[in-house]
């Protein structure tokens, strides 16, 4: 229901550009594509992929009845960079899903965004970590790596293969940041150190064997994978075992 209604009222928003003026046009259209992006993770992805059409075909159809005016490109321009960055982020999920057989909306909020890299980690400011997608399916772990001179590629670690699934926390210390006038205006600069001199991060550590793959990502986002693995890996583990064999 609230995916049909998001995207009823970006359609609408978008139409607004044939009959409001420039200003109007971008204080009506513009909120309403945030708040679509917002909520992209209710709504199905066609129309994710919909939504950046939707400022070019209004604006086509303007052009093509001699409506056209500059400045409604400032909303068309906003609007579209803002469905785009919402598709960027669930691109990656969905081919995830696709790769796996899966679809739909349930499926694709079940990857989790992490940051990634190979073996353990002490601080994060000492390792260089990429984007990695994750998601538990049919009793195996999976998520995807970025290699230098490969591209991304997906991995895939049987869950009754990882001997262990654990929450490490590291504690950094910096000088205390000051929010500045800069900061305004671009990115801050250590934002994590911002009226604390000294912050915490949570990793999550999957082992095999003599390999550790560590995930970086808020603690709510690295608890909530750690225990759907080892929720899934003692099920993995009970399923494989014969209906007279002791639980290990």
């Amino acid at each position: 229901m609230i995916a049909l209604l998001s995207m009823a009222i970006i359609v609408v928003a978008a139409s607004t550009r044939l009959f409001l003026g420039p200003l109007l046009y971008f204080l009506t259209c513009v909120p309403a594509f945030v708040l679509f992006t917002v909520l992209r993770r209710k709504a199905a992805y066609i129309s994710l992929v919909i939504a950046p059409l939707l400022p070019i075909i209004v604006e086509s159809i303007a052009l093509l009845t001699g409506n056209f005016r500059g400045g409604f490109l400032v909303g068309d321009i906003v609007c579209l960079v803002t469905a785009l960055l919402g598709l960027g982020e669930e691109r990656p999920k969905e081919r995830m899903i696709r790769r796996l057989g899966l679809s739909g909306r349930e499926s694709r909020n079940m990857v989790r965004s992490l940051f990634y890299t190979f073996g353990r980690v002490e601080r994060i400011e000492k390792v260089n970590m990429s984007q990695s997608y994750a998601m538990v399916h049919e009793g195996s772990f999976h998520f995807s790596v970025n290699i230098p001179g490969s591209g991304r590629v997906n991995m895939e670690i049987p869950l009754c293969d990882i001997e262990e699934v654990a929450v490490h926390q590291s504690t950094s210390s910096g000088d205390l940041y000051y929010p500045s006038l800069r900061d305004m205006f671009l990115p801050a600069r250590n934002i994590k150190l911002v009226g604390k001199p000294r912050i915490q991060d949570y990793f999550l550590v999957v082992r095999v064997a003599e390999d550790a793959y560590t995930f970086y990502e808020e603690p709510k986002t690295v608890l909530e994978l750690q225990e759907e693995i080892e929720r899934e890996r003692e099920l993995s583990v009970r399923s494989k075992q014969s209906p007279g064999e002791p639980p290990a």
